[in-house]
């Protein structure tokens, strides 16, 4: 081997933002790992800490939220890919969104809602208060677009909103646990706010990310309370009709389950932050609706690696790819993107 193609390779093998595994096959076989499944462009990996969000379009385009520890005039937080199932790599880093004002504050919560005209827009959560919701380019120069901050929000978590509800809500789930509703319109506060800090009807640990089901009501992951419990499209509490006194729920007994995403078939996916992944199927014996459908866990050998606090996870429309970010626990190992690919017998 030429000298100079013996360093280039020896360069790269070092490399932090090259990923040294290779394809393989987990959860019992059910779906094949691609470590560079999906990336941004080198330039902007080397800083990232962690990646925290995963929306997904109509369309099938891919958005990732992050944050970079170090950060300059270039440094942005959010990411546009697209989905090309049948090409390698399945998704195609397309565009940066917004720009370097939207990076302070740590952004947590990614998710996709629908305004008065059934438009798709983002919704951005930050820890430092701050809340974004644009359209799918990035602009907050639009109608129902804006960027505001709230004191109120201590330190904030998600964000969502069901087609069947006026406001949307944010929740301060890393501090009072409560949820604040925010006119579409502008993002100011209508005033009314919900539930607090517990493990009891209308309280929660951590209330880390907000979904919406089919049905359109609330399911929050309750991550100190290993639980998924249900509210209506006015952020209220929906009553246990067979457990008198506690609010409508499912365990979610092994996994700190920090967000919950469904698809439009009622399946739903579950990201925990101790390398799992849950799944949801409908269910007519469980009262909320749904019921676990499985669990992948990481191998050791990957959780070694940093594989380990999965933050967010989404399901590309058709179903056949895992897109997952994680929260990176350890600062010497370089945060993780990437793909899981359904095997096709999964």
């Amino acid at each position: 081997m030429p000298t100079k193609t013996l360093l280039i390779f020896i360069l790269l093998w070092a490399s932090p933002l090259v990923a040294q595994e290779s394809p393989r096959s987990i959860g019992d076989g059910k779906w094949q790992f691609l470590p560079n499944g999906i990336a941004l462009p080198e330039a902007h990996q080397k800083d990232v800490q962690d990646y925290h969000g995963v929306a997904v379009d109509g369309q099938g385009r891919v958005y990732v939220a992050y944050y970079s520890s170090k950060q300059n005039p270039e440094t942005r937080t959010l990411a546009r890919f697209n989905y090309t199932p049948n090409e390698n790599p399945p998704f195609k880093f397309d565009r940066f969104l917004g720009d370097a004002s939207w990076v302070p504050g740590r952004v947590h919560g990614l998710n996709i809602i629908k305004n008065n005209d059934g438009e798709e827009r983002l919704l951005l959560v930050y820890n430092s208060q701050k809340v974004i919701l644009c359209d799918l380019d990035g602009n907050i120069d639009k109608a129902e677009s804006w960027s505001v901050k709230h004191r109120q929000l201590g330190k904030a978590s998600d964000g969502n909103r069901s087609p069947l509800s006026k406001h949307l809500g944010v929740y301060d789930g890393y501090k009072s646990n409560v949820l604040h509703e925010l006119h579409m319109q502008d993002g100011s506060t209508t005033g009314y706010k919900h539930g607090g800090r517990g493990n009891g009807f209308d309280k929660t640990s951590t209330a880390h990310g907000i979904g919406v089901d089919v049905e359109g009501r609330y399911v929050v992951a309750d991550r100190g309370n290993k639980r998924l419990v249900w509210q209506d499209p006015n952020f209220k509490p929906i009553k246990s009709t067979k457990h008198p006194g506690k609010q409508l729920q499912l365990p979610t007994p092994g996994l700190e389950v920090c967000n919950v995403q469904f698809l439009p078939d009622g399946s739903a996916v579950l990201p925990a932050l101790n390398a799992k992944i849950g799944f949801l199927k409908k269910s007519l014996k469980s009262e909320c609706g749904y019921e676990m459908d499985g669990v992948i866990t990481m191998p050791s050998e990957l959780i070694k690696k940093g594989y380990d606090g999965i933050h967010d996870v989404n399901l590309s429309n058709d179903k056949k790819y895992l897109v997952v970010a994680v929260w990176q626990r350890k600062r010497s190992i370089p945060p993780r993107l990437f793909v899981l690919k359904r095997a096709p017998d999964g």
